[in-house]
């Protein structure tokens, strides 16, 4: 390691229920492994005072300043409320200049796109090297034109005085390309090792959800929102349910459409078949993708799934709708099944097909867990360092007016 950096971070953390929260999470920590000191500005609601300081007290390297929200917004793929980005940047503009000011960090990390409009320009005119991490919620959005034209611009434009933009995916890193940001590079997203592994499931577990010997399991893992399909799920469960009675379907996670997911279930006949167990802390979220025998996601747009990855660590054979993102971590029949997005039909004799098999299911868990090393958390996290590092140095130089082409250039090889 270089010198040792301290590192400012602004965007979502646990208690936050989204990918980005999770991620940024562990890249900190790992931050902090490393020698490094992190300071962090984040959101917190009413409701979950408790779990953020649950949260600072289980990672007491990264100092967290909270400020409140009246709800987390889980779906940047669409811009949200008004009144909610406007809470949301007069909060972040009036929280950060002092921790800029008292902190004094070398870096400004940015953790979700969404964030990227409410970093003041004081940051920008004091020189402060700021790297943001493309979570991928917004820019699906802004490729599929759920943002309006103003906003998008807007955006985009916030995007571009980022010094460097980190995708983890490839899909993503061409998609801010196309959008006229050369600052970018692909980091992929990342998963612990040590805390997803393969084994068997809690026999406690299954007791406490009822699920028998004899059943075939069938985990999904979201915040049940409209780009995760979760309705498809149950469509397609009441097609394979009548062909193999053994399939019990548990629903991890909670949001938006859970309502409409059990009244699907109940009007299929199928409410019985079906575990809601919530949120769970992620520190169990293991050993749910472990009661697993299959893992099934049917979004229409990801940036690059942690349920993807953290599924295949555990060595179960993940079935998931063929978007980009998946093609990125799924060869078909070797690191798990894919299915066209959208066709019910074809999500439920890939299930079933799955189901009858277990040394089907055996061979592609085994071969996803090989393949997903690439993926290891410590990986990433000394390729963000090492980024952090060379764009402070960067920020030194006599001249910092840096274009962000020169900087995609001196930042290939992270």
């Amino acid at each position: 390691m270089g010198r040792r950096l301290r590192v400012l971070y602004v965007g979502t953390l646990p208690p936050h229920m989204g990918g980005s929260a999770i991620s940024a999470a562990g890249l900190l920590a790992g931050l902090v492994e490393l020698g490094h000191e992190v300071l962090a500005l984040a959101p917190v609601t009413p409701e979950t005072e408790a779990a953020a300081r649950a949260f600072q007290a289980a990672n007491p390297g990264i100092v967290v300043t909270r400020f409140q929200v009246p709800f987390f917004d889980t779906d940047p793929c669409a811009p949200g409320e008004d009144g909610y980005r406007e809470h949301q940047r007069d909060r972040v503009r009036t929280d950060l200049p002092p921790l800029v000011e008292r902190a004094r960090p070398d870096l400004l990390f940015v953790g979700r796109e969404t964030f990227a409009w409410d970093v003041p320009d004081m940051v920008e005119a004091s020189g402060l090297p700021t790297l943001l991490r493309l979570a991928g919620g917004a820019m699906v959005g802004l490729s599929w034109g759920t943002y309006p034209v103003p906003l998008a611009r807007r955006l985009i434009g916030e995007l571009a005085r980022m010094w460097l933009l980190v995708a983890p995916a490839h899909h993503l890193e061409r998609t801010a390309r196309q959008f006229g940001l050369p600052n970018v590079i692909m980091i992929p997203n990342a998963v612990d090792l040590s805390l997803f592994v393969s084994g068997e499931a809690s026999r406690s577990l299954r007791r406490a959800l009822d699920i028998h010997t004899e059943d075939v399991v069938v985990v999904h893992a979201s915040n049940l929102k409209s780009v995760k399909r979760p309705l498809d799920i149950a469509r397609s469960a009441a097609l394979a349910i009548r062909r193999d009675p053994r399939l019990v379907y548990v629903i991890v996670g909670d949001g938006s459409l859970r309502g409409a997911l059990e009244d699907t279930c109940r009007a299929e006949g199928i409410r019985e078949r079906f575990r809601f167990v919530g949120w769970v802390d992620y520190r169990w979220m293991p050993e749910y993708l472990r009661l697993a025998d299959i893992v099934v996601m049917p979004s229409e747009g990801e940036g690059m799934s942690r349920v993807y990855l953290e599924a295949q660590a555990c060595g179960r054979l993940l079935v998931t709708s063929d978007i980009a993102p998946a093609r990125e971590v799924v060869v078909d029949g070797e690191t798990g099944l894919l299915f066209p997005l959208g066709d019910v039909d074809a999500m439920a004799s890939r299930i079933l097909e799955a189901a009858r098999d277990p040394r089907l299911r055996d061979r592609i868990g085994q071969q996803a867990r090989a393949r997903v090393r690439s993926h290891a958390l410590q990986d990433a996290v000394a390729r963000y360092a090492e980024c952090m590092e060379q764009l402070v140095a960067a920020g030194r130089r006599p001249d910092r007016r840096w274009h962000g082409a020169q900087l995609g250039k001196l930042f290939e090889r992270c």
